[in-house]
Formats: structure tokens, sequence, C-alpha cells
């Protein structure tokens, strides 16, 4: 489950980074007693340790008289997926004890099993005595120690557990949405979408919370591995939500290989990383696919959305704020940025934001399905006027239909309302002063044509003009510039008109089929 530290500075919950010394062990076999005799130690001059991805053995040691190893106090070294920390204490009796913790060890075997990181009691012992620890690691290496007092511990696991479900539950209303996107519209690529929040809420989940401790207490060591699995296994999800909902194989053919190759590589990597000793080669590989796709995703929705695919503006907004955001926290796994709370937290309380981009799209969704009542309204008011012709009494006896037909036409020329996709009869009978009915009748006896078929006209012609005159242009941008919902709906009453898809009639230098 999500967290962050939210616990303030003082006393009670202090960095105590910089009041160890350091000893690197590039052999990894110098035993405990040889450490101890060692003399020359290094401070650690930052707020955290910078060890990045190393095969080294870190030995630190503290001094009990410090403020911040006050015994009763607790160590938390801040990484979830640390992989073991052993300190080292000498009991007034000069006898040698330790305590082990990390993500190879189960839970239950910690000496603080409630503690979200692994965490030490500081040890009694005698004032200006030195305690050690020993760190081995897979994982990075580039983390903050924190001395916390109880109090502290238990208001840090409060405040964390209420931002979990919040969270939480937003995430989850995300899932239920592109489901019901998924099953409702049959729009597939929110099916790759829920994947994607999934994979994202369970890496997180691993990465910052407490998730896998619920789910495997005494298997530990699964949650570092589960970490890259899902952050990996959310890139294929991810891209081919992006080259469905970009329509990228259409419009932007090279970029869509490009996500194709690397969500490819991402899947090879997913069962390397379950059965390969070390992740370190399969953390970068993932993490520069990603630093490389931000760009170009990105790039790719900016040049649709500049040429007039509006409903590109939410993925933009949402997307780009979550991959910016993002960036901070890659370059911080690659060691390029030190550890800070803001930077690496970052990206789990704005990936919600992503909400707002699928509330936009049902809006989108509703609005489409608006335009087909009305036209199936249309309908119906045609099909009714037709079979009562013989028995009904016209709707036109006291209107002037040539009038009322050079007015709608003048109307519909002057200010172009048909490029309004919203456009519906009703509007449109406003406009000329008649009645839905008498307007549905007027278009069928005088000019043998429903509504929508009159529009299309308008828009058909609009479109067969940006086609000569405007070749770059792509045909969803003209589409939407000539009043069309879709690209589906477009092609298929110019098709209609013409004889010709608007791109046969695009390639024919604009000669009609038909």
């Amino acid at each position: 489950m999500i967290v962050t530290s939210c616990a303030p500075n003082g006393y009670e919950d202090q960095n105590v980074t910089n009041l160890f010394e350091f000893i690197q062990d590039p052999s990894t076999e110098i035993p405990f007693e040889q450490i101890r005799k060692l003399k020359n130690w290094n401070p650690i001059s930052k707020n955290q340790l910078s060890f990045n991805f190393t095969n080294d053995v870190i030995w630190l040691r503290g001094k009990t008289n410090d403020d911040g190893f006050a015994q009763g106090r607790i160590l938390s070294l801040e990484w979830k997926a640390l992989d073991f920390a052993r300190l080292y204490y000498i009991e007034q009796s000069k006898e040698i004890k330790f305590i082990d913790t990390g993500d190879t060890i189960p839970k239950s075997k910690w000496i603080l099993p409630e503690s979200l990181y692994p965490s030490f009691p500081i040890p009694k012992q005698n004032s200006g005595d030195y305690f050690y620890i020993r760190i081995q690691s897979k994982s990075l290496i580039s983390f903050p120690i924190r001395s916390l007092s109880e109090r502290s511990l238990n208001k840090r696991m409060i405040v964390e557990t209420a931002i979990t479900w919040l969270i939480i539950g937003v995430c989850a209303v995300m899932i239920v949405f592109a489901l019901f996107y998924f099953f409702a519209f049959g729009l597939s690529e929110f099916f790759f979408y829920a994947g994607y929040v999934v994979c994202t809420v369970l890496w997180y989940n691993g990465q910052y919370g407490n998730a896998y401790d619920v789910l495997w207490p005494e298997s530990p060591w699964w949650q570092n591995k589960a970490i890259l699995v899902f952050s990996t296994l959310g890139i294929p999800f991810s891209f081919q939500f992006v080259r469905m909902f970009l329509n990228t194989k259409v419009n932007n053919p090279r970029i869509d290989k490009i996500l194709l190759i690397m969500g490819i590589i991402a899947m090879f990597c997913i069962p390397a990383i379950l059965t390969s000793y070390t992740t370190k080669i399969f953390s970068r590989i993932a993490t520069y696919i990603y630093l490389i796709s931000i760009p170009i995703i990105l790039g790719t929705a900016l040049k649709n959305y500049i040429k007039g695919e509006k409903q590109i503006l939410f993925f933009l907004l949402s997307w780009g704020s979550y991959f910016i955001v993002s960036y901070n926290t890659m370059f911080y796994f690659l060691g390029i940025l030190p550890y800070s709370t803001p930077l690496l937290y970052s990206a789990v309380f704005i990936f919600p934001i992503d909400l707002f981009f699928l509330l936009f799209n049902l809006l989108q969704k509703y609005e489409t399905l608006e335009g087909e009542r009305n036209e199936i309204l249309h309908r119906i008011v045609t099909l009714n006027n037709t079979q009562n012709a013989r028995y009904v009494k016209s709707k036109l006896n006291s209107v002037n239909t040539e009038e009322s037909l050079a007015k709608l036409e003048s109307w519909m020329r002057v200010t172009k309302p048909y490029l309004d996709e919203k456009l519906d009869l009703e509007i449109a009978s406003l406009a000329i002063g008649l009645t839905v009915q008498q307007t549905s009748e007027l278009l069928n006896s005088k000019l043998g044509v429903s509504f929508r078929s009159y529009l299309n006209g308008f828009r058909i012609a609009d479109a067969k003009k940006i086609l000569k005159d405007k070749p770059d242009m792509s045909i969803l941008s003209i589409a939407y510039a000539t009043g069309f919902g879709s690209k589906t709906a477009f092609n298929v009453e110019f098709k209609k008109a013409t004889g010709q898809s608007p791109v046969q009639y695009r390639q024919s230098g604009g000669e009609n089929k038909i």
C-alpha cells in the first residue's frame, strides 16, 4: 500500500545519516573483528547514503553519545528494497551481539516487524562506544537514515495508512472507469490502460508501501523482484494503450514501430528479472526505456493536438504532468539526483491526475452518444412523416417553403453551424423559425434528404477543399475541422458521397468516382 514519509523534522524524527562514518569493502569478506580495528573511517557529509548500485559491502559506525543514537530510539533505513543489514553492538560484558533486517529476511523475524522500513532499536551500550551496521544489497543504496522516537514511528504509520487508502481508492476508481470504457463501449485500448494502472499501483505498493509485507510476510525477497517486474510490465501495457489511443499505426508509423519494439524488449526483460541473481541490468533497461519513450510519446501527442485532434488535450495534461515528474524519480534511480522526499514521492501523488483524463473521455463519449441519439430521433420523425403522409395533413401548409429553404441554406453557408458536431435538428429548426417536424418534412419533401445527410453535404464539400488545399493535414484533423465526431463517421460519409475514401480522394487529385 502506497505510503510516504510525512513526519516533521525535529527531535522525534531526525535525519542522522551524517552522524555516521563509513568504510567500503569491495571484497565483501572483511570480518567484523577486523573492521572494529580500522582507524581511517570516512565521514558522511550529506544527509543521505550515496552509494547507488554497488557490489561492495558498506560498513557504518555511529557513536552512542550522539543525541540521535540515544537508547530506545529507532534507526530507520529508509529504503524498502534493502536486501540485508546487520547491526553489531558490544554489550557491557564485551560480548558481541547483532540484529538482522532487510527484505531477504522474513518480516516475522525482524526485531521490529511492524516498521515500514528495515529498522533497528538502538541498543544499550556504554557511553562513547561505537555500534556498527553492515549493509549489502543488490538494490540502490542511496537513502537517508532516520532516528525516530516510538511516538514518531506510530504517528508516521497512522498518516501513511490514511494516505495509502486515499490513493488506493482513487486508483481503484481509475481501474473501474477504464474497464467500463472497455466493456460498455468496446474501446479495447482501455483494457491496456486498466492493466497499466494495475501495474503502476502494484509497483508503488512495493516501492513505497507495505502491500508485500501483508501478502507475503515470510517471503520479503519477492518484494525487490516484484517492484521491478510490475514497473517493467507497465511498459508494454502503457505503450499499447498509447499506440491505440493516438492511432500511431496510421498517423505516426515510425513512432508506432519504436513503441512496439521497446514494449517487446520490456516483455523479454520480465522473465529475466525473475530468474537472474541481480536486477541492476534490467532496472537500467526499464529506466532507459522510460526516459527515451517519454519525449517520444508527449511529442507525438502534441503534434497530433496541433493538427486538430482535440481529444488529446487531457491526455497531454495528465500524462505530461505525470511523466515530467517521473523523470526526477528516474534520475534518482540512475544516481544522478540525490534522495529527497518530494522527488521520490511526487510521482505517487500526481499519478491519480489521470482520473481527470478518464472523466474527460467519458464526457466526449457522452457527446458522441448524444449526437447518435439525435440522429435516431430524426430518423423516427422522418419515418413517421413518410408512413402517415397519406393520412396526416402536411405541417408545411402555412409555411413558405421556398423562403424557409433559402433561409436555412443562407444560415448554413454564412455562419457554418455544421462545423459544430453538436448541431442537431432542433437547433436548426429554431434558427429558421420552424418546428422539428416542419424542418424534417421540408428537407424530405423539397430536397429528398434527411437532416443528417443535408449537414454532411456541407461538411464533405468543405472536406474536399481541405484535402486539395492542405495535403499535409491529417485525415483525423480534417474530420474534426469539418464537424464530424470521429474519423470513422467521416470515412463512411465521405465514401458514400464520393465513392472514395478521403485518402483515395486526395491521391486521385480530387476526382470523384460517383
